[in-house]
């Protein structure tokens, strides 16, 4: 039985770690804490590891995972913006992910948020509450008939794409990936220069990985471009927004609302609790001030089949590891071998 260590181990994924681990014959240590220099240093007698999103798999942590012995990482996301690949080819460890977990669940999420923050359905809750019944100020629009710009055609975009289809919107496309064929043959849909879906859209969806070149994809520059009263969802990772532009364009009431389930300084606040000493993020904090702002906590992916399919394709890409080594893994689930 090969010995397994995951770090960021929360307490909605410890069931379906260790049923898999079980049926893969492996034995975790499950690790409450965040991957870091630190924490590293725990580490005796394992070869494989899984990480969480807000895992530090930076070259200083990359390299005591070496010096511990550790040979492969298995990631239990798909994004990887956390991961220095660089360093990880140099110090040559093996690097896994799970790339589809359930892209319908996180559309599903960004097509909630849009929904809730259009038809104020916060603010509307909150007054029923306390017996306030009146309807002023939670004005919305209709969605069918808007225009919709998604950033981002992989298997996520694309679910969303077909949701906004389903409402009859016009859906603009940005990804320089994609082909016009792609979009036109199984989907309604246009590509796009982001310029053009900047200025086009009403409502604004953003579904790519976050690289060097998608660093801060949305700034200033951007947010000049669109309408006062477009909404901005993001499901994909808090760096594709630059948030100080992002701040001040909705105090200069350049955008009507914004919908975020991941943040830009995210590392160290999400899924934690704060409740009983309130955050040192004074950024964060701003944000949450505004009412037309809804921050959920990067639980776009929070599904039972989700959860299920990570702990398994995680579990599975390090036993096929041990049981031939890189080139015994799924390629598709492979960053180095």
């Amino acid at each position: 039985m090969q010995k397994v260590a995951c770090f960021s181990v929360h307490d909605f994924e410890r069931k379906n770690l260790n049923a898999f681990a079980a049926h893969y014959d492996l034995e975790l240590t499950l690790f409450e804490h965040r991957l870091d220099e630190n924490t590293a240093q725990l580490l005796k007698d394992t070869k494989a590891i899984a990480t969480f999103a807000n895992d530090n798999l930076r070259a200083p942590t990359l390299k005591i995972l070496k010096e511990k012995g550790v040979e492969m990482i298995s990631l239990r996301s798909a994004g990887y913006s956390h991961l220095d690949l660089k360093a990880a080819r140099e110090l040559r460890l093996s690097i896994a992910r799970v790339p589809s977990y359930s892209p319908e669940a996180i559309a599903e999420h960004a097509l909630a948020l849009m929904l809730c923050l259009n038809r104020k359905l916060i603010q509307a809750s909150r007054r029923v509450r306390e017996l306030n019944f009146k309807l002023d100020g939670l004005e919305g629009f209709t969605v069918s008939g808007k225009t919709i710009g998604v950033v981002g055609a992989g298997k996520i975009g694309l679910a969303f794409v077909r949701m906004m289809n389903g409402f009859g919107c016009r859906v603009l496309v940005h990804d320089p990936y994609v082909d016009e064929l792609t979009l036109t043959g199984m989907y309604q849909a246009q590509k796009v220069d982001l310029q053009t879906l900047c200025r086009e859209s009403d409502v604004i969806s953003l579904h790519c990985p976050l690289t060097e070149e998608t660093h801060y994809l949305l700034g200033e520059a951007q947010f000049n471009l669109m309408k006062p009263h477009v909404l901005l969802v993001n499901t994909g990772r808090g760096g594709l927004i630059h948030t100080k532009h992002l701040i001040q364009a909705i105090k200069d009431k350049k955008l009507g609302g914004v919908a975020l389930d991941v943040y830009e300084y995210e590392e160290g606040v999400f899924f934690h609790d704060f409740s009983d000493q309130g955050i040192d993020d004074d950024t964060l904090a701003r944000l949450l001030t505004f009412p037309n702002v809804l921050v959920t906590s990067h639980q776009a992916f929070f599904t039972h089949e989700a959860l299920s399919n990570i702990a398994q394709t995680s579990l599975k890409n390090i036993a096929d590891y041990f049981t031939g080594g890189a080139n015994k893994i799924d390629a598709v689930n492979v960053l180095i071998k």
